[in-house]
């Protein structure tokens, strides 16, 4: 029963303390989201294209020299991508 009589008194603690975000901080937070969003939507396409591209091509069987190098260079592009944008101080 103490768990719980401290448990409200920390969520009363937490109501006091929070306060409305600034126009400001909500525009960020929505952009924010917004761009987390369309990252999680523009991978999600694509893994769906490429899952649709390899059921079509059921029956050609692709080599595993040519998966690994696509792979490699999709890690390549992802870690200068990363790298450009830590360099221009946005992460």
């Amino acid at each position: 029963m103490s768990s719980i009589a401290e448990l409200l008194k920390d969520i009363v603690r937490v109501i006091k303390l929070a306060s409305k975000p600034t126009a400001e901080e909500y525009k960020l937070f929505l952009k924010v989201v917004l761009a987390g969003m369309s990252i999680l939507g523009v991978l999600g396409f694509f893994f769906q294209l490429v899952g649709s591209m390899l059921e079509f091509m059921r029956h050609q069987t692709i080599p595993m020299q040519y998966t690994i190098l696509v792979g490699l260079v999709l890690l390549l592009v992802i870690l200068a991508f990363g790298l450009y944008l830590r360099s221009r101080a946005e992460i």
